[in-house]
């Protein structure tokens, strides 16, 4: 009984998933297989499974703030559907190349809104688990927001941002929050189980 209990709880283990977990052959081959079979998909549908929306936004779609998870999966199909769509070959070591040269880091590319041009500056960014606080090793936040009238009434600016974090410093098995007070003062909170995603 021992045995077959042992023998349960190890196949579990080999079943679960992590957004960050070696990337071997097959899952380069998956990522770019994926990355051309959704090559002519809006990018919006592309890349929904890697999206989390603002927890506050009544809308969830484009005109609310929202933020990507970078896996190395979603990293290779990108890239294989930017290839494709240029009509360009798309190898192997083209997804070799993309996991070497994202190793060890978890990215997020966030979209936000506010109403002045430079809401975004003095940004303070971090990844929580529980009690557990991430900084990111590096922040790419515009000085100035471009000014647009297509999201929202209250909003006149956007700007698009990319967070940097050491992937070591994370716990897979625990869902995350990425937290980041913009220079207006305003909390925006994006909340991601990494389980749920490739």
């Amino acid at each position: 009984m021992r045995l077959i209990l042992t023998v349960i709880f190890f196949l579990m283990l080999g079943d679960k998933v992590y957004a960050i977990s070696p990337t071997t052959i097959d899952v380069i081959k998956e990522a770019q297989y994926y990355g051309q079979m959704h090559m002519h998909s809006q990018l919006n549908d592309f890349l929904r499974p890697w999206i989390s929306y603002e927890e506050k936004a009544d809308r969830l779609n484009e005109t609310a703030e929202h933020a990507y998870l970078y896996t190395p999966f979603l990293l290779i199909a990108t890239d294989a559907r930017e290839k494709g769509l240029n009509g360009q070959k798309i190898e192997l070591l083209d997804g070799k190349r993309i996991v070497n040269d994202y190793a060890g880091t978890l990215s997020f590319s966030v979209v936000l809104f506010g109403t002045e041009s430079e809401f975004g500056r003095n940004a303070t960014v971090m990844l929580k688990q529980g009690e557990k606080v991430i900084t990111p090793y590096q922040v790419a936040i515009p000085l100035n927001a471009e000014k647009t009238t297509r999201y929202s009434k209250k909003s006149a600016y956007k700007i698009q941002c990319y967070f940097y974090f050491f992937d070591k410093k994370v716990d897979f098995d625990k869902p995350m929050i990425l937290s980041i007070v913009t220079g207006d003062k305003k909390e925006h909170h994006f909340y991601f189980v990494t389980t749920n995603v490739k």
